[in-house]
Formats: C-alpha cells, structure tokens, sequence
C-alpha cells in the first residue's frame, strides 16, 4: 500500500490535530515504513507560539534534541538546504548538501555519531514567519533514499501541511474559547449556553453551584435547565423553542422551595461571539444557539474591599462600607454586624464620598458596581469580607 493511502496513517495524522501524541505516533509510523531510525515534524509560527510543533522519533529522543538545540542547531546545514526547495517538494541531504558542507562539524560531531546516514525530508510551509519541515533519518542500515520513496513523501506532505493548519486553526480557537470560558466563569450569574437540542455547550461556577444547590432548578445528564416544578418546566421550554425557532425568547421567574426569593431567568439568542466558539472538542460552530441567564437575588455576598481600597484610593473603613453597599447592604445592616455605631458607618460614608468625589450614596454605589463588574470581582469572598 502507498504510503499516503494508508488509513491508519491519516488517521493517526489528522487526530494529532487535537492531539500531539497522535502526531509522534504518524511520525513513528511513517519512520518504519521507511526504515529510518528516527524522524522529525518541526512547525514554529512566529505570530502563532502556541501553535508551534517539534516532534521527533527513534533515535532523535529528548536528549538528542536538547543538545541539538544547544550545540548544534546553528551549524546544521540540512534546513537551510530544506528551505530552498519549492515547497511541498522534497529530497534528500545527500542530493542537496555540497561536498564541503559534508564535512561539518555537524555531520561529524553530532549526526554520523548518532548512527544516521541520510535524511529524506522537504519543506511543507515557509512564509510570513511560518516554517515547517518534515525529515525521515536513515542509518548506513538501509540503502540511499530512491526516487519513488521522494514521490511518496511529497504526496503525504498536503495531508501533514493540512493536519498541521488545522491544529494552528483548533489551538487559536481553543485560546479563544479559554479566554471566554474564564471570562463567564466570573461571573456572578449563573450562565449556560445551549445547543439546538437543548443540551448544554458550557456551564460557568455559578450555575454549576446553583444547580448543585437543587434549589428550585437542577441540570440534568445532558446540562439541561430543570426547573423544580412542572409549570415552571413547561414556560422554561417554551421559552427555549422560541429561542430555537428565531424568537427573542424572554424572562421568568423561578420559585424555590426553600422560600428564598425567586431565580430570575433569561433566556435569549447566543450572541456571535459565543456562537463562533467551538465550547467541546470538534464542536462546529454555530451548535451554541441559546443563552441562559440565571440572577440569584439571594446572592449579596460582598466583594474583598481591598479592591475598592486601592482602586478608588480609600480608607479601609471606608473601603469596607463601600464594599457592604455594594452587595446591597444598607447603614443600619452594616454597623449591627461589624460591631460599629450608626454615627461610625455615617463617618465611614463621608470618608467615602469625600474620597471618590460622589455627592450621595447612590453615586458611591454606582461607582462601586461599575468597578467590581468590571474586574469580574462582584460574587467573589464573602459577607463580612
């Protein structure tokens, strides 16, 4: 069989899209059809470092490759060779190399020690701060590299060239998706984004502790919302067809059995940024449709007052005042519990606005929110700080 029609090689190649221990194995596969000793995939993106490759094989182990790159690296003539062929072309160091660069230190010091002879190989991308290079190393064990085993490699070079923009492609969206992921997570809301079915793409902490909590609505195996009671259940999903057939779905309130204020819940089309985002391994694109919102108004835990200390430049009573009203706490509340009197928390108030240049206490609120909102620091510590 050919070597680029072999399935269980393009498989092995393309699932190193998403894993790197898929792509040694295609190396390793690829190094014992051909015979050699050791091979190597090398891709460095310099706009793209997450994305870079260096694999090798055999022979050409860690150790190899560290001392490689600390000793020998620079005078290796091979991908300065490589890099002057067309690409998607290949050949051979011994076609390539000029009598003099064979007698290198590198090919006496380092590579001829290691037991390699020759290396097949081609360049699969050179361009914009983009280099990639595929090598195969034969040992003095085999015969030269022959003209049809160069036809081979260049016909497997698109599928690697391929699986390795793919990789570049799914590790810039999972960066993507990351950055999102913490961002929701953040949150004091809970948040949770649905797929056509129904079935949950992404839970954030929140709505995976609301749900733990079994308060009124649970998730069940597939993440689905689940309020507690039937009627509930029913306005839920009607909603969420809404959302599935076009609509601009709406806004419910939950009732929990524990007395507790109702969750208010809003259900609306994803917006594109989150749609876009692939939120499991091989999920497509546009399989997030809807969105799920779930506001706890029992939830006015207060926020590490440090926050407000240093960012609007308070004193810590002040700062801590500050912090309490920000999780809808009021004067009287907040001396009975830090122990102070009512003309304490006043003066904390006037220290407070003096301090941020608000003229009352529903500026300083104001300000307060806008600022714990913006670091993703609302829902964090807890009551008393």
């Amino acid at each position: 069989m050919a070597i680029d029609a072999d399935p269980r090689l393009l498989d092995a190649l393309y699932r190193g899209v998403h894993d790197p221990a898929e792509f040694e194995r295609a190396l390793t596969m690829l190094s014992a059809r051909f015979a050699c000793r050791s091979a190597a995939l090398i891709s460095l993106d310099a706009t793209a470092p997450a994305t870079n490759v260096v694999l090798s094989t055999g022979l050409w182990d860690d150790a190899v490759r560290e001392r490689y790159v600390r000793e020998f690296a620079a005078i290796d003539p091979a991908p300065a060779a490589f890099a002057r062929l067309r690409v998607g072309t290949a050949s051979t160091t011994d076609r390539m190399l000029s009598e003099q660069e064979r007698q290198c230190a590198f090919l006496h010091d380092f590579y001829l020690p290691l037991g390699l002879a020759e290396t097949l190989g081609g360049t699969l991308q050179s361009s914009q701060g983009r280099f990639e290079l595929i090598g195969l190393h034969r040992g003095p064990d085999r015969q030269p590299f022959e003209d049809d085993e160069l036809a081979q490699i260049e016909r497997l070079m698109p599928h690697v060239a391929r699986a390795l923009q793919l990789r570049r492609a799914f590790r810039q969206l999972e960066s993507k998706v990351a950055g999102l992921s913490a961002a929701l997570d953040r949150l004091e809301a809970g948040i949770l984004l649905l797929d056509p079915t129904g079935s949950a793409a992404f839970v954030n902490r929140t709505m995976r502790v609301i749900a733990k909590r079994g308060d009124g609505l649970s998730l069940d195996r597939r993440g689905r919302p689940v309020p507690a009671s039937a009627d509930a259940r029913m306005r839920l999903d009607a909603v969420l067809e809404s959302v599935r057939r076009g609509g601009a779905g709406g806004t419910l309130p939950l009732s929990r059995p524990s007395g507790a204020r109702p969750y208010a819940v809003l259900v609306a089309p994803a917006p594109s940024s989150l749609v876009e985002a692939p939120w499991a391994p091989w999920t497509p694109r546009g399989s997030v449709h809807a969105l799920v919102v779930v506001h706890d108004p029992a939830t006015t835990r207060m926020a590490d007052p440090e926050v407000l200390q240093r960012g609007l430049g308070l004193p810590r009573g002040a700062a801590r005042l500050a912090a309490a009203l920000a999780a809808e706490d009021d004067l009287k509340s907040y001396s009975e519990r830090e122990g102070v009197t009512i003309h304490t928390a006043r003066f904390h108030l006037r220290r407070a606005l003096e301090g941020t240049g608000t003229r009352s206490q529903v500026e300083l609120v104001r300000l307060a929110v806008r600022m714990l909102r913006d670091f993703g620091l609302s829902g964090e510590g807890t009551a008393g700080g």
